[in-house]
């Protein structure tokens, strides 16, 4: 029998095209609060937490402050998420559907609030393919920490080295290199210099963005595919099954 293995997918970046309903979110409460969130500040801390994000952006501020200022952020997101703001990358749902075909343990470790990551799953129609969710509330650390995949691990009930996780950011990467996981960069938020130089093991990009040649030699990487949905789901498992098991 095919050892076990695990497969972490963050949320946003990855799974679903966020990025400018995170950014409006923002500005609409920078516009409330009176102090603008620049483009700049948002490429610099998205796919942080909000505790981090929040002093970058106003200082020191209490923390009943800071979740007050959080909680906004947050409704305003879902909100737009309900409104159709955010879209669904091709060939997510074939892929949750030929990993778990495999074999595979699937989890989303985002961090996200709770309710932010219950409304994702439901809107792209992952209910039934993730076996295990974990958001901001799950850890105490947030990325490049590694507690938030190694939760997962842990929930799923696989050992780390036998997970792969697909991220977009260098600190999701980071965190996944930390984790002793298969780290696989997707090319929609971040160069892919900065992947690499985080220890991106694979990289997921557009068609037009990829160099082979140069990024296989530099990287070298496991596997290079055109985008998320591109992922051959049978060649990530052995990927992860030779990483885990060498000999």
């Amino acid at each position: 029998m095919p050892a076990r293995f695990g497969v972490i997918f963050d949320m946003d970046g990855v799974l679903v095209d966020s990025a400018d309903a995170h950014r409006r979110a923002w500005q609409q409460l920078g516009a409330e609060v009176g102090v603008p969130f620049s483009a700049t500040l948002f490429e610099r801390t998205f796919g942080q937490r909000n505790a981090e994000i929040i002093p970058a952006w106003l200082g020191a501020v209490t923390p009943q402050r800071s979740d007050a200022l959080a909680q906004r952020k947050e409704a305003l997101y879902r909100d737009l998420v309900r409104r159709g703001a955010v879209g669904v990358y091709r060939g997510v749902s074939g892929l949750l559907s030929q990993l778990l075909q495999l074999g595979a343990q699937l989890a989303v470790a985002s961090s996200g609030p709770r309710e932010n990551v219950s409304l994702l799953i439901d809107t792209i129609g992952a209910g039934a393919c993730i076996n295990v969710a974990v958001a901001s509330e799950d850890v105490h650390q947030g990325k490049p920490h590694p507690e938030m995949f190694l939760t997962a691990a842990m929930r799923m009930a696989i050992a780390p080295g036998s997970c792969a996780v697909v991220e977009d950011s260098v600190h999701g990467i980071d965190a996944a290199k930390r984790a002793g996981m298969l780290a696989v960069a997707v090319l929609t938020s971040t160069p892919r210099q900065q992947l690499l130089a985080a220890g991106a093991d694979c990289l997921v990009a557009e068609v037009g963005d990829i160099d082979p040649r140069q990024q296989l030699l530099a990287a070298g990487a496991d596997c290079l595919v055109a985008e998320v949905g591109d992922i051959d789901p049978r060649h990530l498992r052995r990927t992860i099954e030779t990483r885990a098991h060498p000999d």
